[in-house]
């Protein structure tokens, strides 16, 4: 197990932070964490407010952990990571595959919370850690810097995407990755 920088807290509240219009996470101590997401990729209880529950904490600490192995990151940018994961596991809305967007996988990858995967476009690749795992698809979220998916769209840093698992391909081990904080 990973020593983490920022552990779960009881005291850690889910709130709609009105000023930045984003889906913020009150650590306590005068510490906030605001998340790149807005009430329109939210569940509408997303924005009522609620308690850090026993759930999310297993989640984050398994995001932290998993991300730690796959990974060479700082631990800011871990925490970073696995916050958004968490919020994205948790209160996004539900969406349709677009896996037009990426090329098949000539590998077999296994889709399951906190993997870390890539996707190829016809632009380039990104790494994506994977958020909600389904049978046939899974809820990703890019971890690498903004992709190019073709057709004047881009994912930026922590934006969610649900692709069909066919397109998920393996992401190189250990990868040192840095991005911009967005």
């Amino acid at each position: 197990m990973r020593l983490m920088l920022l552990m779960p807290s009881a005291n850690w509240r889910w709130f709609f932070e009105p000023q930045h219009s984003r889906l913020a996470l009150d650590l306590g101590e005068e510490m906030l964490f605001l998340t790149p997401y807005t009430p329109s990729q939210l569940i509408p209880d997303a924005l009522h407010g609620t308690a850090f529950c026993a759930e999310q904490a297993e989640f984050y600490t398994r995001c932290i952990n998993e991300l730690g192995k796959q990974l060479t990151l700082s631990d800011p940018q871990l925490v970073q990571i696995a916050l958004n994961a968490t919020a994205l596991s948790f209160f996004a809305l539900p969406r349709m595959p677009k896996s037009w967007y990426f090329s098949h996988s000539q590998s077999i990858v296994y889709s399951k919370p906190a993997k870390v995967c890539r996707l190829d476009t016809e632009q380039g690749a990104g790494l994506f850690v994977v958020v909600q795992a389904e049978e046939r698809s899974s809820l990703v979220m890019l971890i690498s810097d903004s992709l190019e998916l073709g057709c004047n769209k881009r994912l930026a840093p922590f934006e969610a995407i649900k692709v069909m698992n066919d397109r998920l391909a393996p992401a190189p081990r250990a990868v040192n990755h840095a991005f911009t904080a967005a």
